[in-house]
């Protein structure tokens, strides 16, 4: 009788040490499928920072249109930035010639409050720069809170300005490039 009690018991010890086993595969599984983390998020930045502005430098020395040239890189990096599987939006504020750019590929529209604008997602507007020295844009969130950025607009030369966000569930991360 004691050697059944005995058997039954560690047959139970062995049936749970299978299923804890099997529990906790399965949580290192689930863990290795969510990439994102701010090391990713700030390593993708840095190269953004660094590319709008080789982007821009080309355009102007081969004497393209820089807001063109801008768009198709927005584009590249956002792109390539989901390949990488960083769901990254932006919102960009471009200064070139006598025009303000503002470009969003936020998922939400993007209101520019001193103008009382509103540029929607996908789009963008620009606005002639002598009639702008700031612009102060709420970059609306689908969570339950708004962000409010202000950018000097300078009286000459090329910049790019940015707000880029990335998403993790319901939680953000965003950085800011003045």
């Amino acid at each position: 009788m004691m050697k059944i009690l005995n058997n039954r018991k560690s047959q139970f010890y062995i049936l749970t040490a299978i299923m804890l086993i099997a529990y906790s595969l399965l949580l290192l599984q689930s863990l290795s499928v969510v990439p994102y983390s701010s090391k990713n998020f700030r390593h993708a930045f840095d190269n953004f920072a660094f590319e709008s502005h080789a982007a821009l430098n080309n355009a102007l020395f081969e004497r393209e249109d820089v807001n063109e040239e801008f768009e198709v890189f927005l584009e590249s990096f956002i792109s390539y930035s989901r390949m990488k599987k960083l769901n990254i939006e932006t919102v960009t504020v471009l200064e070139t010639g006598n025009r303000v750019y503002v470009s969003n590929h936020m998922n939400n529209p993007v209101h520019i409050i001193n103008l009382n604008q509103t540029v929607d997602s996908g789009s963008y507007e620009y606005f002639l720069r002598s009639a702008v020295s700031e612009m102060v844009l709420e970059v609306r969130d689908d969570v339950f809170h708004e962000n409010i950025y202000k950018f000097t607009i300078l009286s000459q030369g090329t910049d790019a300005k940015a707000v880029m966000r990335l998403r993790k569930g319901s939680e953000q991360e965003i950085f800011v490039m003045e």
